[in-house]
């Protein structure tokens, strides 16, 4: 019986004609494009099955993807199918992979060193310390994780720290933090994530023994989302292949630039392996072909990709449904409005924005309206955001002028400009008044920061009076928190877009509340309420980010705030680095049309941003 004829006969694994075509790829280079819903896993399997079936493997088959839940995935369908035999398979992240050979090379020369899981501590310390003579010496969370982002896109790129500026990343300082931070895991013995591929790439390149101990023990690779491998883990993958590389990806599903992902290498793959072979799966089996139709019209817009065929057996049922509404207030009171009369159940739903901080106010929506969710990962950086807690400390001094830690956290951030000395004074005195007192009531100030502090305290007493929606917009503009926040984006270290973005989040949560000691507690609660919807893995109600939800797919998406928020501006970029970034924005937001089975809705808050008209023209679609 020949093996796919077997597969579909004891297992019931009915394969496509392309999909078959990929599978029979015996040995030499090959990529199979694949398109959203084409069955790319089920290559995978398929054609590591039939390298066993038909004796064609006298070493192992090593499969390697992106993610560890992608990796046990694959290798539970396996074994579901051919029980799998280690000896002969083995799935595996790029990651593990790669340490496998460190602990071993590092084990082999007698060398201890321990695995760096989080560096948040380290980085946190190597920050303060570089900030400490600066007049913004807090260190937020938020600059914590774009330090750790941006040094992972370093090694990743295999970019020299001095090169940064070339590279867009704009913490400054950058070259010297990042030496600091290499200091301090060397002096304590300990790798992070991405050692794992600088080691391991730095030992295969200078040790031909440990190439040829894989290539004896490995006969094939296959490569699973090549699109998402980043520039150092293409080279350790040529390192470990001699000229027998399988991989499988869609480069209309790039969106990880910000970790260092290289689909310029798939874009590249016949100029590399002149001799390769390219298969295709163009055919969609998850979704409505208007979604198909609408999805595959958007992303051929994009340039820089491969022309192939996007298509879907599925028949045309629901048209993409595109919404308008005023703004984020009523665009989660329809989405609730439309879950709370949703008959079916079993109907899974994904709510999908650009940046996970959009889950704040649907997420606060559903609660309020006993609607269960899921959020399905809680990264919404907001509880985490400097500017959240900066915008609360602002609250609670304007509802207690004894409040001594919110005024130490935002003595410097208004137009006041008070000094380090001014909140020594205030933190220090043993006086149990309020800070505008204790301040007044020093004697050796210049004449002119009695009036400050004056002013300062009448803007506070007139914040209390405010609706809290109005008082966040007052702090913005008339307390100039907003200039401050321009001065960290100069300094590299906070995201202005992303910093408006939840300054607008927080007006909206403000429209709910009669007063700020009723949005203080909203707050709060609402923490708890995301803490606990991240637990909540039952629901079939799920808000994620597009990034999240790669890989996934839902019988009803709504797709939200816009996709305004483009975290990069056209003045501050050249043509060509624009029109990347802009490409890398259609391909998210096609990745979100494509987790759609049968429904999609697209919801506008306010007027359409660039990517919802290029979407309406394209398909020519009226709202």
């Amino acid at each position: 019986m020949e093996y796919f004829d077997y597969l579909k006969n004891t297992k019931g694994l009915e394969l496509s004609s392309q999909q078959m075509k990929a599978a029979s790829f015996d040995k030499g280079n090959a990529l199979v494009l694949s398109t959203a819903g084409s069955g790319k896993t089920t290559v995978i399997i398929a054609r590591a099955g039939r390298l066993l079936f038909e004796n064609k493997c006298g070493k192992k088959i090593l499969t390697l993807t992106f993610s560890k839940m992608a990796a046990d995935d694959m290798k539970k369908r396996f074994s579901s199918i051919w029980l799998n035999d280690e000896r002969k398979t083995e799935f595996s992240t790029i990651h593990a992979f790669s340490y496998k050979i460190v602990r071993d090379f590092y084990r082999r020369k007698g060398i201890s060193f321990r695995l760096l899981t989080n560096n948040y501590q380290a980085l946190s310390e190597i920050l303060r310390n570089y900030y400490s003579g600066s007049y913004f010496s807090y260190v937020s969370d938020e600059e914590i994780e774009n330090l750790s982002s941006a040094i992972g896109y370093v090694d990743n790129m295999m970019l020299a720290p001095v090169e940064y500026r070339d590279h867009g990343i704009k913490i400054k300082g950058f070259d010297k933090l990042y030496n600091d931070y290499k200091m301090y895991k060397s002096q304590n013995k300990l790798i992070d994530f991405d050692d794992m591929l600088t080691y391991s790439y730095q030992i295969l390149s200078n040790s031909q023994s440990y190439v040829d101990k894989i290539l004896n023990t490995y006969e094939y690779v296959q490569i699973d989302e090549m699109q998402d491998t980043s520039k150092i883990q293409h080279e350790l993958i040529k390192l470990i292949t001699r000229d027998n590389l399988f991989m499988v990806g869609d480069d209309d599903q790039a969106i990880y630039s910000f970790r260092g992902s290289y689909p310029e290498f798939m874009l590249k793959f016949k100029d590399i392996y002149d001799d390769g072979k390219i298969f295709y799966l163009d055919n969609n089996y998850r979704s409505d072909r208007y979604i198909v139709e609408g999805a595959k019209n958007f992303i051929e817009i994009n340039k820089n990709r491969y022309k192939k065929p996007i298509k879907t057996d599925n028949k045309k049922v629901k048209e993409i449904n595109i919404i308008k509404v005023k703004g984020r207030k009523e665009q989660a009171e329809l989405i609730t409005e439309i879950l709370a009369k949703s008959k079916d159940e079993n109907k899974t739903t994904g709510i999908l924005f650009r940046y996970n901080m959009s889950a704040m106010i649907p997420a606060n929506r559903l609660h309020e309206n006993k609607i269960d969710f899921y959020i399905k990962e809680d990264k919404t950086k907001f509880f985490s955001s400097g500017v959240l807690y900066d915008v609360l400390a602002f609250l609670n001094l304007a509802v207690d002028h004894k409040d001594r830690d919110a005024y130490a956290r935002i003595y410097y951030k208004s137009y006041t400009y008070f000094t380090k000395g001014m909140c020594r004074i205030v933190q220090e005195s043993k006086e149990d008044k309020s800070v505008f007192d204790i301040l007044y009531g020093y004697k050796h100030f210049d004449y002119k920061v009695y009036d400050k502090i004056k002013q300062f305290k009448r803007d506070i007493d007139y914040l209390n009076r405010l609706r809290p929606s109005d008082a966040i917009r007052f702090i913005k503009f008339d307390l100039e928190y907003l200039n401050y926040l321009e001065r960290m984006q100069e300094e590299g270290r906070y995201s202005l877009s992303s910093s408006l973005h939840i300054l607008e989040i927080l007006e909206e949560i403000g429209a709910y509340c009669g007063d700020i000691g009723e949005f203080i507690n909203k707050i709060k609660n609402l923490k708890d309420v995301i803490k606990k919807a991240s637990e909540n893995k039952g629901s079939n109600i799920t808000l994620t980010s597009i990034h999240s939800a790669k890989g996934l797919e839902y019988d009803r998406v709504y797709i939200i705030d816009n996709l305004r928020e483009m975290n990069f501006d056209k003045k501050n970029l050249d043509e060509d680095e624009y029109e990347k970034k802009l490409e890398e924005e259609r391909r998210i937001f096609y990745v979100g049309m494509t987790r759609a089975k049968d429904e999609l809705n697209i919801v506008v808050p306010g007027e359409p941003s660039q990517l919802i008209e290029e979407l309406l023209m394209a398909n020519r679609i009226r709202t």
